[in-house]
């Protein structure tokens, strides 16, 4: 049997569809093509019943023939059946014939491969179906706007279908028409109909309806923050009317359910619950002791765990005239406990939008007071969900942490938002001299729910609170124990810059290296294929005066990382702010794990104490809020997990897609009901592409980096897997990471070990794995936070499974002087 794409021969139908599988990646609902008659199919079964039907029946009779049987004849006459008695030769190849089907088996057989009835209503359907995914798929991307789709529609329709299909009608009149005008008639009214595939989403209107009864979207809830009569410009002229300020609710409850039904998605979740709750490492928001305190008011029923996630961001040019006159206020929200990778932009959801500056005018309670409303009844009511077997359960969904920065949420919360007041943190009630000198946590200080009642009825007091916090009406939610601290904001944009300012400036003033010289080897630095996208500019001498690097958060965590092998050669191990800054670096560390035990937590809390008492005393300098907040760290990883799944940057790419937007439309007039449509539509593209939301293990090959193994045979027999489905890639996305050849892997056993990736595995519906050879001769370098190797020096071959990798992968680096050098991180043993 021949392949129709490369022509290679195979001996039996079975290995013809493998090839067909493996080789050339077709699938069950591919188009097939038959080369001994050059038919095509829709399918892989139509393409396998005409095999097994036409061919394999005719290779059978030519075999028995070619044996020279004389006494075995066929009369053409009498059709090919499945009668056993016409082909009774003992010469024939017995397991062809053998048909123990009943004879009910057999009329099925029949029916089912008789050929299939054109139904145009279910073909239509089908066309109607792609067009509406079509077009979801254009109000998916952030370039375009309602108004572009409309015309791309019609653009399509006008400048590529039209011709088609007049194409198709000039070849029915042609070839048709006279000889069948039956078929002619019905092909015309086909191609009538096709005219316009877009005609029901040819509106606004009309797509949104559609869109509703197939339950991708809801009914927006606008909101009145403020209605007052004003003088308004109207046509050029200055009139008097009722002005109403409005903000966006997103239709909440809908889009919870919409999310876990859709997906299947409650089962998993609940699943992927239960086992963290035997997990003694803490990898997850659900093993802090905050979770365990709010799921005792609901004892016996399903809850869910959300992040609500607030932040301020600039829609016009920061630089133009108009900047900060249309910031808005998004508000996202998060699922903790989702069997999936949560850090997907697709993860993170849309609850509502306002204007920033309604939001300062008319105050939280205005502002907030619906969206409020709607978490509460999420809580005390739920919602029902349908599982895979159309069985209902009451969830409910438990607000567990308010996200966002330092000043996102002092406002949010009702806390003070000067950071330069006396009582500026959200946690204790340190007075701004303590925490300028504060070392480490101080338990007593902390604020309750009793202190905090106690200070905000007074109304002289000036602890830090500006009023009662609607928030505090949810029943499992108080503002004083929202544990949550962002590392992306406290360290990256904040303690690294202060740090490092001190530290580049006393190596400057000791003379182990200037300003030049810190610079050429920053800029030379060989940084890996990994993180030379995330390298900063030119350090200037004003920049260290005001101890402000011009660096993004995620330029600081690369330098701050690599910081230590840049310069570690000129700098003496014993030199007391070297320590300091390997200390620091320490902390960073510990604080980028994913997974976080009690002992680093100890270990943690000892560092960051050493850290600030260190600060003070070698700089002269007092501690800075952010430095305060440090001291909380410890505590708020016992409440909440690790703060590495809490970060902001997540969430602050999210706002990305909005930025985008808002630069595609010129209108700011009701500047948030735009964005929140943008959304809506965005959202039912998500809902309506539910089949690749489990692409579990999120793995994306692409076959330009497909290739043949030198190593086959070696890793067929470690997985005793001698015969399957087996591929062999040079570079993969696993859960958003990348992975290549010659990239390293560390793991842990006993110890850390070091792997090369000499091939990247791939079994069907598995995760990936890694073909590796063992680093040898391995040695640690306390000075420099690294790892010393030869990467020649190369030792036994292991499969490497992705549950068994610590952190991302990692590649080579090489200090000023050459020296070959691994860096491991978002992990971290005491060694």
């Amino acid at each position: 049997m021949l392949c129709f794409v490369c022509k290679t021969n195979h001996s039996n139908l079975e290995k013809l569809v493998r090839h067909f599988k493996c080789c050339h990646n077709l699938n069950s609902n591919s188009t097939f093509r038959c080369y001994e008659c050059g038919q095509c199919f829709q399918n892989l079964s139509s393409f396998k019943r005409h095999m097994n039907r036409k061919h394999l029946v005719d290779e059978v009779l030519v075999n028995c023939t070619d044996k020279g049987n004389d006494d075995f004849t066929i009369n053409m006459d009498i059709p090919v059946t499945s009668d056993n008695s016409l082909l009774s030769d003992s010469n024939c190849p017995r397991s062809v014939f053998v048909d123990n089907k009943t004879p009910g088996d057999k009329i099925d057989e029949e029916i089912q491969n008789e050929p299939e009835q054109f139904n145009f209503d279910s073909l239509h359907k089908k066309v109607e179906n792609a067009a509406l995914q079509f077009l979801l798929s254009l109000h998916n991307n952030d370039n375009f706007t309602r108004k572009d789709v409309l015309q791309i529609q019609n653009i399509a329709n006008g400048y590529l279908l039209e011709p088609l299909l007049d194409m198709f009608m000039n070849f029915a009149k042609c070839n048709i028409q006279y000889q069948n005008p039956a078929l002619y008639n019905e092909m015309s009214s086909l191609i009538s109909n096709c005219r316009n595939p877009f005609k029901a989403f040819s509106s606004d209107y009309l797509f949104h309806k559609i869109l509703t009864n197939k339950g991708c979207v809801n009914t927006l809830k606008e909101i009145t923050i403020n209605n007052e009569v004003r003088p308004v410009h109207r046509a050029g002229n200055l009139i008097t009317q009722e002005t109403k300020i409005k903000g966006i609710v997103m239709p909440l409850k809908f889009q919870f359910k919409a999310f876990f039904e859709k997906n299947k998605l409650l089962e998993p979740t609940l699943a992927y619950m239960k086992d963290l709750e035997v997990n003694n490492t803490f990898t997850n928001f659900m093993q802090g002791e905050l979770w365990k305190n709010k799921i005792k008011l609901y004892p016996g029923k399903i809850t869910i765990p959300f992040f609500l996630y607030i932040d301020d961001f600039e829609i016009n040019n920061p630089l133009g005239s108009h900047s900060s006159k249309h910031s808005v206020c998004n508000i996202y929200y998060s699922f903790p406990c989702l069997p999936v990778q949560e850090s997907k932009l697709e993860n993170i959801f849309y609850a509502g939008v306002i204007k920033s500056n309604d939001l300062k005018t008319f105050g939280n309670e205005n502002c907030f007071e619906y969206l409020i409303e709607v978490l509460k009844d999420l809580e005390i009511n739920g919602i029902l969900i349908e599982s895979h077997d159309n069985k209902s359960a009451n969830v409910h969904f438990i607000l567990g942490l308010v996200i966002g920065d330092n000043l996102g949420l002092n406002s949010f919360l009702d806390f003070s938002k000067s950071f330069s007041s006396n009582y500026f943190c959200r946690l204790c009630r340190a007075s701004k001299a303590d925490t300028q000198k504060m070392s480490y946590e101080n338990t007593e200080l902390n604020r309750t729910v009793e202190n905090y009642e106690l200070d905000a009825s007074n109304t002289n007091s000036m602890m830090g609170i500006s009023k009662i916090s609607l928030l505090n009406n949810i029943p499992s939610f108080h503002v004083v124990t929202n544990y949550y601290a962002d590392v992306m904001h406290d360290l990256f944009e904040g303690i690294c810059h202060y740090d490092l300012c001190h530290i580049i400036e006393y190596f400057i003033t000791m003379k182990y290296f200037d300003l030049d010289g810190l610079n050429d080897r920053k800029q030379n630095f060989e940084y890996g294929p990994i993180d030379i996208n995330t390298i900063c500019g030119k350090i200037e001498p004003h920049h260290l005066k005001k101890r402000k690097l011009k660096m993004s958060a995620r330029e600081m965590m690369t330098f701050i990382l690599y910081f230590p092998i840049m310069i570690g050669d000129l700098v003496p191990s014993d030199d007391t702010v070297w320590r300091f800054l390997v200390n620091f670096v320490e902390i960073i560390d510990i604080l980028l794990c994913f997974e976080i035990d009690v002992p680093n937590i100890l270990l943690l809390e000892n560092k960051i104490k050493d850290h600030n008492r260190d600060y003070t005393a070698l700089f002269n300098d007092t501690l800075k809020p952010k430095h305060h907040l440090l001291t909380h760290y410890p505590k708020i990883i016992r409440q909440s997990g690790p703060l590495r799944k809490l970060w902001c940057f997540k969430f602050e790419s999210k706002h990305r897609q909005f930025k985008i937007y808002s630069h595609c439309i010129t209108s700011r007039k009701n500047i948030c009901l735009t964005l929140a449509k943008k959304y809506e539509l965005k959202f039912a593209f998500q809902i309506m592409n539910t089949k690749n939301f489990f692409s579990l293990k999120g793995l994306i090959c692409d076959e330009n980096f497909r290739v043949q193994s030198n190593y086959q045979n070696i890793i067929r027999h470690k997985l005793n897997f001698f015969e399957g489905f087996i591929e062999f890639y040079s570079r993969i996305y696993y859960q958003g990471i990348e992975y290549r050849c010659h990239y390293y892997l560390p793991v842990y056993n006993n110890d850390i070990l070091l792997y090369v990736i000499l091939d990247i595995v791939i079994l069907e519906k598995k995760p990936p794995i890694f073909f590796c050879q063992k680093l040898l001769n391995v040695r640690y370098d306390p000075h420099l936070l690294a790892y010393e190797i030869d990467p020649t020096n190369l030792g036994e071959f292991s499969l490497i499974f992705t549950e068994k990798i610590l952190g991302p992968p990692i590649t080579l680096i090489k200090t000023a002087r050459g020296k070959n050098m691994l860096r491991i991180k978002e992990y971290y043993k005491n060694i």
